[in-house]
């Protein structure tokens, strides 16, 4: 298996929490699938608590058509604070993507 990290402590060092942000995520999530089967996502060393960020990054994949075996599937997070987590389930819940 192709396995492709984002480390996001190193790709967002300017701006880890806007929609711009989010949405830069997103797109390099989609672009590294097509080369690649999976993608992990690193946010050791960051603090998010921004809704904007994690519904353009992530919850706005549900409008691909993506649901949450598509997501368990495709992404790996790892080193997320709890706290990031709870608000990232809830934006995801709140698009219809529940994971």
């Amino acid at each position: 298996m192709k396995t492709y990290t984002i480390t996001i402590k190193n790709e967002f060092k300017e701006d880890h929490i806007s929609r711009e942000a989010g949405e830069k995520l997103r797109n390099l999530i989609l672009v590294a699938l097509k080369k690649y089967e999976h993608i992990t996502i690193n946010f050791s060393g960051v603090i998010i608590a921004s809704t904007s960020f994690f519904d353009e990054g992530f919850a706005k994949l549900q409008l691909l058509g993506w649901d949450k075996k598509d997501f368990n599937k495709k992404i790996k997070i790892i080193g997320m604070n709890t706290k990031d987590y709870e608000v990232l389930l809830i934006v995801c819940k709140n698009r219809g993507l529940m994971l």
